[in-house]
């Protein structure tokens, strides 16, 4: 983006795609090139002056009315060019607003910081395109050129001090990084000799001539520079460099290596556990390992149960030491009757699996952004299992380019050859001998008949997943000839697989082996359209009592008909026996009895999930269930919260199954209950998907859902304003407000949230006096309701004080916030009034009353510390760091972080755990514990980064002045952050 002013330079101004430097007066350029050192920020006139002239330059009588001229004249030029800038005069202090990106200079340290945090997350190839950016913005001009003043020299000396050196530095360590050693010596040679006697430039010079093996010019170099340091009586620099030296020496290349992760991301591990047999396919496997030397894609397709996952994962579990940087698997569940896994879900999964809290980036393109950078240049394998079509996938694909990306599907994806050019491997059938050695491995001694071996095998067409089952079958019927089992299944059909003999047979007589309970359930749950299912859910949909279901489904998975799902009470079916499960319910009376009892206790379930988490809400309206359904309750919110997490997958396959099947009521309610809870947790791309399959039902219910389809397209635009797509947001709300005027009956409470929300987007979007107008206006409407409104009166206050905050309007943010209080109280509401507590203090330290601020943060700490609310507790403990850091109490403001950091990281409070960090980092560096007080930085920078980029560039100046203190860094044999260390614990 090209800058709007320059002061890198002469001072300039953009009009089109011209800069304009002669546009005034000497004297006029060289005040607004001072304005725009501090965009946005006042500077007194006095001191303006000083910038101004220097002493060379005749003082005019009045300096600070000359300023005045001054400023009028550049509003002038500004005008005559059609600039739209404030240039205000306030109590003597005059302030240019300006967006500080819309200046050169500052252009260039948010490229230079952007390069700094590829670079430590590994992406050098990018962190290089980023630094060498940069240096088009700043190259080889003299910045403030019209200033000659000694406040003009001091700036430019420590901007080339802090920043630029800082930044060649940054260039110099890619490009050695990169093995690309003759572009730091050209890099450096192009500089004024006087930047070589810099000590970290020297360096990097010296390692670039030892790994060109250019010894001998590195010795005179060093000979040089040491001779010169001791002659400046400079005796720190020149021991410094001679150990720097000798270590070069000593080791022959002090090459720097790429850094194996940023902070605070970790080397994923989410393959799934190995098969305990697995036989057959050697060419495949080493077909595979072939493949796999090289970075690139790899199709693995197979017809379904032939075993294609199985192949993948025994494969990656006995080579998991060439992927040194981690594994990143997801089961896309491409033919699964559930819903299909997206793209958006697979990129949180996989930043959860960098240890990277997808709800600290609202932004589905940052977070691409963020799982692009945490990949790039690693040395990952990437497994994406049961793709259904190349559509699924072909978002993913580009994120990967330095990776090993293995796909499973039924299908052969061939719509990836003409782009990607992809390797392939076709799982066949196990073959005669193969099958019999997975049958002999689980029936024993029997398995000496080879021919009715050679029989089975037959029977099962090869697949994996039917000899299982068979081999289990016959392994607990002891006394019975391995050759009765052939004679019995020979003539028995095929399951949709398209060979002549399969596993139908083979299910069946499993299950005929089974209880009537095990029976009955198998059949039910074969209605259920998710990846898994709870004994409870189970329950309901067979109408049994949870004791009975929980022993059937133990029997079902000891049949090898039911596999255990990670926990005691959840159990998934395979594919091919999901299909089977559902061909025996013939009955269609029986089918929707079934159908409806299963979405009934969803429905049901997540009502009372609803309620538990926003008590002192509106509540949903719901239709009435035929029959108890013993839908779950919950003790605490926790325990909400984590039903909804765990059931996110089934919640979409349910209402999606809902709207095709015709149960419209369910499609319709359901969304609205649980997709608030998931916003709570980021699950963004979930309730998008599960609000337009509600917004479709109410569709087709037409008028009497009227107002359930404004409820819906609210929540969808409330969902885009926490992605921050503020048009999408924008258009859905104004498109639930018209839905809630037409509906009928009072619609007040749907019209104000809208009127709300609305300024939400306001205020997010920068038009805060609007916002803050459209806020009152809701409040108004709310408070005409009475009673009735009470409940969510407190929120649109808390709202509104925000806004007030934005607008810099301090009292008037604390009175609306002491308002929400008083009604929390009121209504016994004490989570909502431990969070007022928190918000006033976070106001008054904003206002630097200290001890109001800590009492209002010791309050919250007590009430939610009572309620058990660990992440507020870690948020509240995370501000009264900073309070008490500020006050100077050290021993409080580290233990309070040394909490807040627990506390935060555990439920992912990631705004508030960086805060933290960067209160344990500027302890650690008063304590001069210098590595620990950057590794706690640069984790806090790497949240702020998604979260905070202004404070993640504060940041930045604290570690460049703690990084340019030491030489090249050695390996850390332990972390104060991560180890907790008693000083930071």
């Amino acid at each position: 983006m090209d800058a709007r002013f320059t002061i890198l330079g002469q001072t300039g101004i953009r009009v089109g795609g011209v800069v304009r430097t002669q546009w005034g007066q000497l004297k006029l350029r060289a005040m607004l090139a001072v304005l725009l050192t501090r965009p946005g920020q006042p500077i007194p006139a006095l001191e303006l002056a000083e910038w101004v002239w220097g002493d060379d330059d005749e003082l005019p009588n009045n300096p600070v009315q000359t300023l005045y001229s001054y400023s009028s004249r550049i509003r002038r030029a500004f005008e005559s060019m059609q600039i739209r800038v404030e240039l205000p005069v306030v109590n003597g202090a005059f302030r240019v607003d300006v967006d500080r990106n819309a200046v050169d200079y500052f252009q260039y340290r948010d490229q230079v910081d952007r390069a700094r945090a590829l670079a430590r997350r590994g992406d050098h190839q990018q962190a290089l395109d980023a630094i060498r950016g940069a240096f088009t913005i700043w190259r080889h001009q003299r910045p403030l050129d019209e200033l000659r003043s000694d406040r003009a020299d001091a700036w430019r000396a420590q901007a080339e001090r802090n920043v630029r050196i800082p930044a060649y530095d940054l260039l110099c360590t890619e490009y050695l990084v990169l093995g690309e050693y003759p572009r730091v010596l050209t890099e450096l040679d192009e500089l004024a000799p006087d930047y070589l006697a810099h000590p970290v430039l020297l360096k990097r010079r010296l390692e670039a001539l030892y790994l060109l093996s250019r010894t001998e010019e590195a010795t005179g170099l060093y000979l040089s520079a040491y001779q010169s340091f001791k002659a400046a009586v400079n005796d720190a620099a020149a021991r410094d460099l001679l150990e720097f030296h000798e270590h070069l020496k000593a080791h022959g290349v002090a090459r720097t290596e790429p850094q194996t992760g940023a902070a605070g991301v970790l080397v994923p591990q989410q393959l799934p556990l190995d098969v305990p047999t697995f036989v057959g396919h050697g060419d495949n496997l080493a077909a595979l390992d072939a493949m796999a030397a090289r970075p690139g894609i790899v199709v693995v397709d197979g017809v379904g149960g032939v075993g294609k996952t199985a192949f993948v994962v025994h494969w990656a579990h006995t080579r998991r030491s060439r992927f040194p940087d981690g594994v990143l698997f997801v089961d896309l569940h491409g033919f699964s009757d559930g819903a299909v896994v997206d793209a958006s879900s697979v990129v949180d999964r996989f930043l959860q699996g960098f240890g990277i809290p997808p709800d600290r980036i609202a932004n589905p393109e940052h977070r691409l952004a963020k799982l692009q950078s945490a990949v790039s240049g690693r040395s990952l394998l990437v497994v994406l299992d049961n793709a259904r079509n190349t559509a699924q996938v072909h978002s993913l694909l580009p994120l990967f380019s330095s990776c090993l990306v293995v796909l499973t599907s039924r299908s052969r994806l061939s719509g990836l050859a003409a782009r990607l050019t992809p390797h392939r491997i076709s799982i066949e059938p196990l073959d005669t001998d193969e099958a019999g050695r997975l049958l002999v491995d689980r029936i024993g001694a029997r398995g000496s008949d080879s021919a009715a071996l050679a029989d089975l095998a037959q029977v099962c067409g090869g697949l994996p997943i039917a000899l299982k089952v068979l081999a289990n079958h016959i392994a607990t019927r002891p006394s019975v000839q391995l050759s009765a089992f052939v004679s019995h299944f020979r003539e028995r059909g095929v399951l949709d697989i398209g060979v002549s003999h399969g596993p139908r047979a083979v299910f069946t007589q499993s299950l005929r082996a089974l209880d009537p309970d095990a029976r009955l359930l198998f059949r039910a749950i074969g209605a259920h359209p998710g990846s898994g299912i709870t004994v409870r859910a189970a329950a309901a949909m067979a109408a049994l009592p949870a004791r009975r279901v929980h022993e059937a489904l133990d029997a079902l998975a000891e049949a090898r008909l039911l596999d255990q799902a990670g926990e005691l009470d959840r159990f998934k079916l395979h594919d091919l026996l999901r299909e089977f499960s559902a061909s025996l319910l013939e009955d269609a009376e029986e089918r929707m009895a079934i159908e409806r009892r299963m979405l009934d206790y969803y429905l049901r379930t997540a009502e009372r999930a609803d309620q538990k988490m926003f008590s002192t809400g509106f509540r949903v309206p719901t239709s009435d269930s035929a029959e108890d359904v013993d839908a779950l309750e919950f003790t605490d919110v926790a325990a909400a919260h984590h039903w909804g997490t765990v059931e996110a997958q089934n919640l979409v396959a349910l209402v999606r199954f809902a709207l095709e099947a015709g149960y419209l009521e369910h499609a319709v309610q359901i969304p609205q209950l649980v997709g608030e809870i998931w916003l709570r947790q980021g699950l963004t791309g979930d309730v998008l998907n599960l609000l337009h399959a509600g917004i479709a039902a109410a569709e087709q219910l037409g008028e009497p859902a009227e107002e359930d389809a404004a409820a819906l397209r609210l929540q969808l635009g409330f969902t885009h304003l926490q992605r921050q797509e503020y048009r999408q947001a924008e258009y859905h709300v104004h498109q639930a407000h018209l839905g809630f005027v037409r509906a009928a009956g009072d619609q007040t409470v749907g019209i104000a949230v809208c009127l709300h929300t609305g300024a939400r987007i306001l205020v997010a979007t920068g038009s805060i006096l609007m916002g803050i107008d459209s806020h009152e206006r809701a409040l108004a409407m709310v408070r005409q309701l009475g009673e009735r409104g009470r409940g969510i009166e407190k929120f649109f206050l808390l709202r509104a004080g925000e806004a007030y905050k934005h607008a810099f309007e301090y009292e008037r943010a604390a009175d609306y916030y002491c308002q929400a209080l008083e009604l929390a109280r009121t209504q016994e509401d004490e989570a909502t009034e431990a969070t007022v507590l928190l918000l006033l203090g976070a106001l008054r330290f904003a206002q630097e009353r200290t001890a109001e601020a800590r009492g209002f943060a010791e309050a919250a700490l007590w009430k939610h510390a009572r309620l058990h609310a660990v992440g507020m507790v870690g948020e509240v403990c995370a501000l009264l760091s900073e309070i008490e850091l500020d006050d100077g109490e050290l021993f409080k403001a580290k233990q309070y972080a040394r909490q807040a950091y627990r506390f935060c990281g555990r439920v992912g409070a990631s705004l508030s755990e960086a805060r933290a960090l960067s209160v344990l980092g500027g302890i650690l560096g008063r304590a001069d514990r210098r590595e620990g007080a950057i590794e706690a930085l640069e984790r806090a920078q790497a949240i702020f980064a998604d979260l905070d980029p202004h404070r993640a560039t504060l940041l930045a100046a604290d570690l460049d002045e703690l990084q340019s203190e030491r030489d090249i860094p050695s390996s850390r044999t332990g972390s104060p952050v991560i180890d907790r260390r008693p000083e930071v614990r």
